[in-house]
């Protein structure tokens, strides 16, 4: 009897467990508010335990979803949406449900994504669109922003002259200045994701793997992200307030220090004073505490050391 009475807590345990509201699925790919994602669109969430399928809703219109139907249409956490049911730079919206033996679990929370152009220019102008939306929502700093547009427009430029090549190269750069937003902490790791994922989008529709399988051969990433010497930008913009940036690269590794002094020469702000690997960086200032004057911002990096002057006007 004692037998029975110790398993009997471990059956109901069991059974309970087996029963319980499943988990809502997190959806994976494409990343949320994605610009360019290519036919046919591949859908992917994390496998919910104790799922047995899945039920994917997309629409257009996530204010009017569709009528929610108690049937699976994927066996697995993936999902291919037939070319048949999508159209090229529109948005998306998506969400799944999880069914086990307890039921059914509550959606997702609804994920989006735009749809691949017609054209490889037509997409790196939903790319375009997409970066403009950013600055307008204030997730990427306007001059920023306006640096990456600038790779995007040149790239569109070079396809329309038949520049294949020079139009990678301008996505490869704008991939680059999004690693480099990212590790200096200008852009969430959200926004990173949905930006590089749009730009391989963008790239993939430049090459063309029968026609040039070796487009990419001599391009190098990291030779593209590593600097060739020490260098300290002019900071931007200038004049300004209360907030400014300032970009420096730095060819090898070292202890690296940016600091701000008034026209006494006293030190005003510390905005770097680490060891850094090599590689660009952007820093802010954010001068809302200063006077309005004139300021000199100072970079020592090893043997290397440069200054330069910036006017703080309020």
């Amino acid at each position: 009897m004692k037998k029975i009475l110790l398993f009997l807590p471990v059956f109901f345990i069991a059974a309970a467990a087996a029963y319980a509201q499943l988990s809502s699925p997190v959806l994976v790919e494409p990343p949320k508010e994605v610009d360019v994602v290519l036919l046919p669109v591949q859908l992917d969430w994390q496998d919910v335990q104790g799922a047995s399928c899945y039920r994917v809703e997309i629409t257009t219109d996530p204010n009017s979803p569709d009528k929610f139907e108690a049937e699976c249409n994927a066996p697995n956490s993936h999902f291919e949406v037939p070319l048949e049911e999508t159209d090229a730079s529109t948005v998306y919206y998506w969400r799944v449900y999880a069914c086990g033996p307890s039921g059914w679990s509550d959606p997702s929370a609804y994920s989006s994504f735009k749809t691949e152009g017609n054209t490889a220019s037509e997409s790196i102008g939903n790319l375009i669109d997409g970066v403009i939306d950013l600055i307008a929502d204030e997730d990427i700093p306007p001059n920023q922003g306006n640096f990456l547009i600038s790779r995007l427009q040149s790239a569109s430029e070079k396809l329309a002259q038949g520049n294949r090549f020079g139009a990678l190269l301008q996505m490869v750069y704008f991939k680059a200045r999004i690693i480099i937003l990212r590790i200096s902490n200008v852009i969430t790791s959200d926004v990173y994701t949905s930006l590089n994922y749009s730009s391989d989008g963008v790239i993939d529709l430049i090459i063309d793997e029968e026609d040039n399988p070796n487009i990419t051969a001599s391009i190098d990433m990291n030779d593209i992200l590593t600097p060739r010497t020490y260098s300290l930008s002019q900071n931007y913009p200038n004049p300004f307030n209360p907030s400014t940036t300032i970009e420096f690269s730095i060819p090898q590794s070292s202890n690296v220090s940016v600091k701000i002094y008034d026209i006494m020469g006293r030190e005003v702000a510390t905005l770097v004073n680490e060891y850094r690997g090599t590689g660009s960086y952007i820093v802010n200032w954010n001068a809302s505490g200063s006077s309005s004057g004139v300021y000199f911002y100072k970079l020592v990096a090893g043997n290397f050391t440069e200054t330069k002057k910036m006017v703080l006007s309020k």
